[in-house]
């Protein structure tokens, strides 16, 4: 496919996932939110947790959390109105900003960071910040958890093509997200996920933990 075609195809994509009710619709039918429940179920969350979630959305999975102290970050505007009149503010809190230094004074310190489908919309400089600030964000023992769209030796010709199309301009081999992760993180194991989806298709589910910069004041 020529860059100028896909370059169309995911300007009209963009646009279509506009329309918040389309969007959850979508992710549900192809099976994308049983992905994002399994990365719930991951973290073992429990009430009074502390949660950031960085490209949140709308959010359409916060019903599943116990009753945690949430952040969702995104840059879209439509996706956070949807998440503040569906979800309110007595739970969780919803931020229409780029999630980065100037949050973690107002933010106590997370249990977990969810990263969910983020890493392969961003260069390799833009996750190294991302990653770097999730870092100084979680409190002792806490985690990150992402998951993304990506390349492996194993999949089908379907689940290849599903990669060489995804609207993320960044979908790498699993290799890939674990050397920059392990940039920031001592600790860092993930899977390869193409069971969760109604299609096949191709994901890298990566844990990270025991951040390599510790403290809010770090550099």
């Amino acid at each position: 496919m020529s860059r100028r075609k896909k370059f169309r195809m995911l300007a009209a994509a963009k646009g279509l996932l506009g329309h918040v009710s389309l969007y959850v619709a979508l992710q549900r039918g192809l099976g994308a939110d049983r992905l994002c429940y399994r990365c719930l179920d991951e973290l073992s969350l429990a009430d009074g947790d502390t949660v950031i979630d960085v490209g949140c959305g709308p959010a359409y999975y916060f019903g599943r959390l116990p009753r945690v102290r949430y952040h969702g970050f995104d840059t879209a505007p439509r996706y956070i109105e949807y998440a503040r009149q569906r979800w309110g503010s007595d739970r969780a809190e919803f931020h229409c900003a780029v999630f980065g230094e100037e949050h973690l004074a107002r933010i106590p310190p997370a249990n977990a960071v969810l990263l969910l489908g983020l890493l392969h919309h961003l260069s390799d400089a833009d996750s190294r910040n991302l990653l770097r600030v999730a870092a100084r964000a979680l409190a002792p023992g806490g985690r990150v958890i992402a998951v993304d769209t990506c390349y492996e030796p194993r999949q089908g010709r379907i689940s290849r093509w599903m990669s060489d199309n995804d609207r993320g301009e960044y979908v790498r081999k699993p290799a890939g997200f674990v050397a920059l992760a392990r940039e920031f993180f001592d600790d860092v194991d993930g899977e390869v996920v193409d069971d969760a989806t109604r299609l096949p298709s191709s994901f890298w589910l990566m844990r990270m933990r025991k951040p390599l910069l510790t403290g809010r004041d770090s550099a």
